[in-house]
């Protein structure tokens, strides 16, 4: 096997992409086959609740920088129940996930931490997963959305509004913005929605899921209406609908559907 190729070589751990084990078992069968079988062990990495989670991770790389993160291509943090300012220093392990194109933090779970070391963790992240406490300042959920400039596809999830003091400021620059958008904010979209049409340049998606309450249409709509040259899906549901919200949704969606042949579905 030595003789093959390290082309053959590659392709042959390449099959085995799915199958953890086989691929931990290659990494104790020639040095040479360990950069290509972590490539596929630590594509996807998850830090949930558990301290230990953490503990673990640090034991078994106790210099960030050596360790396999630059493999990472997804990354979910949930809850995290200790980070230290070490952790997220310039050398911590937070910010050696440089790689990341997709990024799910979810802090309705849990102790509250902050958004702000996640910053700029990866300029290449296209996706964010954003799931937040009522308690989180909207300025730590856009500055973290506004610190990638790939960013495409954006999902934000929470439980309430922030009623957070002083004016919005958008900032200079935004990310691209031109993929899937979900919101799901049980306080209403009003105040997500002002501030994604105040970035510069707007957002452009081609697929909208909203949650939306009564007084949310007139925000849906303004986003819509920023979007319509780039809309190909739209996905409306409903948090206790009114009599008349149904109907109203529906009558302004087929209006706007029919001006630009955008496949709708209300719920």
């Amino acid at each position: 096997m030595r003789s093959l190729p390290p082309e053959l070589l590659d392709l042959i751990v390449d099959l085995l992409h799915d199958q953890p084990d086989a691929l931990k078992a290659c990494c104790a069968v020639s040095t040479s086959w360990v950069r290509r079988s972590r490539k596929h062990l630590f594509a996807r990495i998850e830090f949930s609740l558990l301290k230990s989670h953490i503990e673990r991770w640090k034991e078994a790389f106790p210099d960030p920088s050596q360790s396999p993160t630059r493999y990472t291509r997804s990354l979910l943090i949930r809850g995290l129940p200790v980070i230290t300012t070490a952790d997220t220093g310039s050398a911590g392990w937070i910010h050696t996930f440089s790689n990341v194109v997709r990024l799910h933090v979810d802090t309705i779970v849990g102790d509250d931490f902050s958004l702000v070391p996640f910053r700029g963790l990866s300029p290449t992240l296209k996706s964010l997963i954003l799931a937040y406490k009522s308690s989180t300042p909207p300025s730590e959920v856009f500055g973290l959305v506004c610190s990638f400039p790939l960013l495409e596809d954006l999902a934000l999830i929470s439980l309430g509004n922030y009623n957070e003091v002083g004016g919005w400021s958008a900032p200079s620059t935004s990310p691209k913005l031109t993929g899937s958008l979900d919101l799901r904010i049980l306080g209403g979209i009003r105040s997500t929605v002002r501030r994604l049409l105040e970035l510069p340049g707007g957002p452009h998606f081609t697929k909208i899921t909203v949650s939306c309450l009564d007084e949310d249409v007139e925000s849906t709509m303004s986003l819509l209406s920023r979007c319509s040259d780039t809309l190909e899906s739209l996905s409306v549901c409903y948090y206790l609908p009114g009599i008349f919200l149904p109907f109203l949704v529906c009558r302004l969606l087929t209006t706007t559907c029919e001006c630009s042949h955008v496949q709708s579905t209300c719920s």
